[in-house]
Formats: C-alpha cells, structure tokens, sequence
C-alpha cells in the first residue's frame, strides 16, 4: 500500500460519473488525498516528487458506496468487513442498523488505524411491538408504543451518535409520525422500512428520506384497490418463530395481489410524488434475488473463504426460518420467481421517471457477500432496465448527492477526495466489468495489486482465527 502527499494516475480512461463520455488517457493528480487535476496526459506536467502509477489500457471510476449494509462480523477485527470492503472497491458505506461496535470501528478508521470505508451510521432499529427482529438471538430493537416512546428514541439515538434515524415496518401510524417529527425538529434525516400502518402516499411526504427495499413498497399505491391493499398491509399481524418469516410471507402475498392489480397511471403517480418530493429508493435487488429465489445461494462460491466457518449453518437457519417463513409450497415458490421480475420492471420505471435510486445490498444476509455483492447490485440495476453508466452513478454520485457530499465525494473531479477503483475492463461495456478490479485507491491510500492481494489474505487469515498482522 502505497500513500504519498502528490499521486499522479497516469493514462487510464476516465469515467466520472457526471454523466460526460469517458476521456480515454488522462491523468488523475492527487494532492494531500484530493484530486487536484484531471485531464489528457499530454497536457498535465507530473511534479517532481509524486508517485506515477502508470495506469495504460486501465478505467479509472469514483469509489464505490453501498448504501445498505449491516457490517456484522463475529471476529471482533474490524479489519474484516472494512477490507472486504475495501479490496471490493467499496469506499463508503451506510450502515443500516446502529450498534456502539460500529462507532468504534468508524473511529478507528477515521485515526488511520485501520483501513476501511467512510460510514455513515444508523439508529438503532425503530419498530413497533413486536418488532420484526424481537424474537431472533442478538438482534437489539427498540420497539415503541407511543409517541412519547417515540421521541425519547430519536433523542436517545442521536446523543449516542447516529447519523440518521432508521424506522421499520410494524411502527403503529402515531409512533412513525412522532419520529418524523422529532427527527425533524432536531435536523436528523430518517430513512429505513416504509410502516405497514400508514399508506405509502402519505409517507412520501413526510419527511422521511429514503425507503430501503421493495417489500410491499409501491405496489399497494400503485394497484387498481390502493385503498384495499394498504388496508391489508396495517392489518397483518405476525407471529413469533420468527416475526420476520411470518411477516416476509404475509407482505407477500398483499405483494402478488397488488401485481395482479397494477395500474401504471396510478404508478406514474407515485413515482411523480417520489421525485417532487426528493425522495430516494433504495431497491437492494440482490438480496431480494435471493429471498425470491433461495435456491440460488451457492455455498461453493469462493467469496465464502472470506467469511467465517459458521457462515454457511446461519445463512441455512436465515433462509429456512426467515426468508422462506418455515418453507414454501411450489405455488409460493412460483409467485417468487414472477414478483422477482416484477420488482426488476418496477425499478426500471422509477429510474425512467426519474426516481433518485440508491445502490444497495443488505449484506451481509444469505447469498450475500460484503463488498462483492454491491457488483451484483449494479448488474440487478442494469437488468432492470439502467444504462450501466446510470447503474454507476446509483453507487457514486447519487449517494454522494443524498448524503450532502457532492462537493468533495461521488464523482472523479478537481477537489473531490482521492475514493478511486481502477479496473482492467470497461464497466459503461458490460457492467460486470467493475468486478474487474485492479487496484483501489481509498481516502489517498493506493493498493496496487500486491498489496490488494495481500489485504484479501489478511481477510482470510481474520476469518478463519489468525489476527496475525
């Protein structure tokens, strides 16, 4: 790993996310980790003293964020997760799901004691009584009644750090207000769920910031009964062994109803309210390809080198007593595949229309690797209907426009900070190409391909007991 005050990235095509065509041999300044110059290598003199990378025949791209992910290690090392995420091009990431063990993590990263992504941390889970996640082993939920409840939670949250307030699905409609409205009063964005209890319209205008997942989401609002469908949404009811599997296989079946009353017009409208609003989607297709089609998690999959040994016995109880709420019938399991291939229709015409969408995973559940999956993402969003440079800007410029840092993050410009992935192939020809990684650059650190190489070695060693340096 090499840092110096002055980097020249030397011949490499550049794609800077602003939506300009790619400017092939063009040099990449650095000054003191920020991008001082780019522009055609014939033109930019290299000063004496910096580093030159020759980067010819390569792409140089912004760093990527993941604006859903839940960086849960059982190894203790923080040096796990933030190096997989890291060695995946993963430079920024917003954890979903606040807990102290992730501030401390941050501030290690922040000293320069561990090299790892920004982050941009949660609350604790916001939900009602019972909360989804209330009956599942280490898994800390607030659950709130009132809207008192409510108040204390968002205050409590933020003393204790979070950056955002994140709300869930079973908040009753005067506790999902409350927080609005003390996040509000108190400046605090809130992203999270969109509640089962309130109609969706309403929660577009509320303030809160971004809707995560698809699980319900538009689709009540969008049918032909929005009335009838958001009324059977308020009125599931879960059961413990496991909350969240009986919720996951009700909301589906208010989902396949919905589908089969799909009113595009009344989804123009929708989506017309979303953009009005500002509102941001976040979709995480891939962990959806994999509650929609369990059978697809592949526990020969090389990347699982990465995680610890336990991994494939907790991804088995995940997917069995979760996703798949006990097990599914072979009509279920049909309905899956096709409302799949819905959500993927569904996100293609909110890009169209132009819906802010935020690229996401949800890692580090079943089938899902931290890092690497944020590439399954962008193919998801490409399949869905996005150009790839479109699916690009999901994980670098629109995250940085959300998050207020469009200014010194997200794009390959003069003053934005040195978050680079340099790849060997051209990710706007086949966006399966930013798997293609060459080297990273993170907040001025550049990996080459040795000392990448030798972070994933880390990263094993971590995984499998050996905090050896």
């Amino acid at each position: 790993m090499n840092r110096s005050d002055l980097q020249a990235y030397v011949g490499a095509t550049v794609i800077d996310a602003t939506g300009a065509p790619p400017r092939p041999d063009q040099t990449v300044l650095v000054v003191d980790q920020m991008i001082k110059t780019v522009g055609p290598a014939a033109q930019v003199p290299i000063p004496d003293g910096a580093l030159v990378y020759d980067l010819a025949g390569k792409y140089l791209i912004p760093g990527l964020t993941d604006m859903h992910v839940h960086s849960e290690s059982e190894t203790d090392d923080p040096r796990h997760f933030a190096g997989l995420y890291v060695a995946n091009g993963v430079t920024a990431v917003r954890e979903m799901w606040g807990r102290p063990k992730l501030h401390r993590i941050r501030q290690l990263i922040r000293s320069g004691e561990v090299l790892g992504p920004r982050m941009i941390i949660a609350s604790p889970l916001l939900d009602g009584d019972p909360g989804l996640w209330s009956d599942v082993p280490d898994a800390p939920v607030i659950m709130i009644n009132t809207a008192d409840q409510a108040r204390r939670a968002v205050a409590e949250s933020i003393e204790a750090g979070a950056d955002f307030i994140k709300v869930y699905s079973r908040l009753s409609p005067e506790a999902y207000r409350a927080v609005l409205a003390e996040a509000g009063r108190r400046d605090v964005p809130v992203a999270g769920h969109r509640s089962d209890q309130v109609p969706f319209v309403e929660q577009i205008e509320s303030g809160q910031r971004s809707f995560e997942h698809l699980f319900g989401g538009v689709w009540p609002a969008s049918s032909t009964d929005a009335d009838r469908l958001e009324a059977a949404m308020a009125a599931i009811e879960t059961a413990p062994e496991f909350h969240l599997g009986s919720w996951l296989r009700q909301i589906s079946r208010v989902e396949w109803d919905a589908v089969a009353r799909h009113d595009p017009g009344a989804a123009t409208s929708v989506f017309e309210r979303l953009v009005a609003a500002d509102v941001a989607i976040t979709p995480t297709l891939a962990v959806h390809a994999v509650i929609d089609h369990p059978e697809s998690v592949r526990l020969d999959d090389q990347r699982m080198d990465y995680l610890v040994p336990g991994t494939p016995e907790s991804w088995a109880f995940l997917t069995q007593q979760i996703y798949c709420g006990g097990g599914r019938t072979v009509e279920e399991t049909a309905r899956h595949r096709e409302l799949l291939t819905w959500r993927r229709a569904t996100v293609g015409a909110m890009a169209e229309a132009g819906v802010r969408l935020l690229a996401g995973t949800d890692s580090v559940g079943p089938g899902l690797f931290p890092g690497a999956s944020l590439h399954v993402e962008l193919e998801q969003l490409v399949a869905s209907g996005l150009s790839p440079l479109h699916a690009l800007q999901c994980a670098t410029v629109e995250p940085a426009r959300f998050l207020g840092r469009e200014q010194w993050a997200g794009t390959v410009q003069p003053g934005r900070v040195a978050d680079l992935v340099i790849l060997d192939a051209d990710p706007l020809a086949d966006i399966s190409n930013t798997r293609r990684i060459h080297s990273v650059v993170v907040d001025g650190h550049y990996l080459d391909p040795v000392a990448r190489r030798r972070l994933l070695a880390t990263v094993h060693r971590i995984a499998h007991g050996d905090q050896r340096d």
